[in-house]
């Protein structure tokens, strides 16, 4: 309900995000005649709801779905969910069901008998809960880059304990639709999940090209003892709507190892790239949030280079290797990071360079 109050009295005013985290908020909900579906907290997209038909693209490693069906909706049902963890399995009301053999590791398909009423399906990793270390990649800044950004999924794909990436932004050059086709032809030879906030090049276009295909571009979700918090910055600024989901998922990221990540840096580090939030009031009230909820680690992007430093205390670093043009005279071509964590000490462990170039 607190939210309804941000929508009323902005809903018709001009802000940093525009209209896209009303836009966010039907994310992950669709309904047909006798069937409907919401995955909870949006961390999925639904991209088909048909007859005995559903198919997802998840946002997060572990996700939990309601489906509610009328009596013509019972029998058997096909389940597609897209970027998910090779080892995920579904539970149907707590029990488990036999993944369809021979799909790609990041699409699991289910068939399942489902009867009329309500279900809850839960699709996550044996290992979800489980506090110990472990790495994920992170990168920004594809852009038009696309065509050859295989090759540095390759070498994600080389790094044996990648759980998922994490991005920072910019997956397109222009928001276009071929972009987004090519993209996920390029996710085809990444056999590891993608999830990712948008950047400033996904707003070339109409946000809902991006929120189909590939849900909510804020968003957060925890694994392993860690949470990960993704914040639209595509505008170089938070929108107040967003502002207010993030005092209560930055709060509930406490106790865990916090890692937030955004596309544009709220400050320059450097103070000659014009990489910031427009408005420097705005970027220290970020840092001053993120501060004050003990985030462990900040990841960002859209500075076409490779940053690490410090912000207040807080470990940051700036990684647009992604493939787009480089920032010359820095000698940082493509290049991804590696992000080990330590949820049992509420830690971050290394954090490696990866140069593709």
């Amino acid at each position: 309900m607190k939210h309804a109050l941000w929508l009323l009295a902005l809903a018709a005013c001009t802000r940093p995000g525009d209209d896209r985290p009303i836009t966010e908020e039907a994310v992950g909900t669709a309904s047909i005649a006798d069937a409907t579906v919401n995955v909870v907290d949006g961390l999925a997209a639904v991209r088909d709801l048909s007859d005995h038909h559903i198919e997802l693209w998840a946002t997060a490693p572990a996700i939990s779905i309601e489906v509610t069906l009328g009596s013509t909706g019972a029998g058997a049902w096909t389940v597609i969910i897209r970027n998910s963890l090779h080892d995920a399995v579904l539970t149907v009301d707590g029990a488990p069901v036999a993944r369809d053999p021979g799909t790609r590791p990041t699409v699991a398909q289910f068939q399942l008998a489902l009867g009329d009423g309500p279900h809850t399906l839960a699709l996550a990793p044996p290992d979800a809960d489980r506090m110990e270390r472990y790495r994920v990649a992170a990168m920004a800044d594809i852009q038009q880059a696309l065509p050859t950004v295989n090759e540095v999924f390759a070498m994600i794909n080389a790094v044996p304990d990648a759980r998922f990436v994490i991005g920072m932004g910019d997956i397109t050059d222009r928001g276009e639709i071929a972009e987004y086709d090519l993209f996920e032809q390029q996710l085809g030879t990444l056999d590891i999940p993608f999830y990712t906030t948008i950047g400033n090049h996904e707003l070339w276009e109409p946000f809902d090209r991006y929120t189909d295909r590939y849900g909510r571009a804020d968003f957060q979700f925890a694994f392993k003892g860690a949470a990960f918090t993704f914040a639209d910055s595509g505008d170089a600024g938070i929108d107040p709507i967003v502002e207010d989901w993030l005092v209560d998922r930055l709060a509930a990221a406490k106790g865990k190892t916090s890692v937030f990540l955004t596309h544009i840096p709220p400050l320059d580090p450097v103070g000659a790239r014009y990489g910031a939030f427009r408005s420097s009031r705005d970027g220290h009230r970020l840092v001053s949030q993120l501060v004050g909820a003990g985030v462990d680690l900040a990841l960002y992007g859209h500075v076409h280079t490779y940053i690490p430093y410090e912000n207040a205390g807080i470990p940051s670093y700036i990684s647009g290797g992604g493939g787009a043009e480089p920032m010359k005279g820095d000698g940082i071509d493509r290049h991804f990071l590696m992000v080990e964590l330590d949820p049992l000490n509420q830690t971050i462990g290394t954090v490696e360079v990866h140069r593709v170039d």
